[in-house]
């Protein structure tokens, strides 16, 4: 089962573009509907425990480097 979903909601980021991710389900402190941070991929959040990126947090692969 997944948690989250990425958005719609797009923005660049040193050229890259990144989704604003959704939660499915709850689980830990998320919320079912909750709105998290911004991810390049699906593949940079894993869908099972309680990982989350909050807020404005941006998680993408930029040079080889994970910002």
């Amino acid at each position: 089962m997944k948690k989250f979903e990425l958005t719609a909601e797009v923005k660049k980021f040193f050229g890259i573009k990144l989704f604003r991710i959704k939660a499915l389900v709850a689980f830990g402190n998320v919320d079912e509907g909750e709105l998290g941070g911004w991810v390049e991929k699906e593949s940079n959040l894993a869908q099972d425990g309680d990982a989350w990126v909050y807020g404005n947090a941006r998680v993408a692969l930029l040079n080889n480097l994970r910002y």
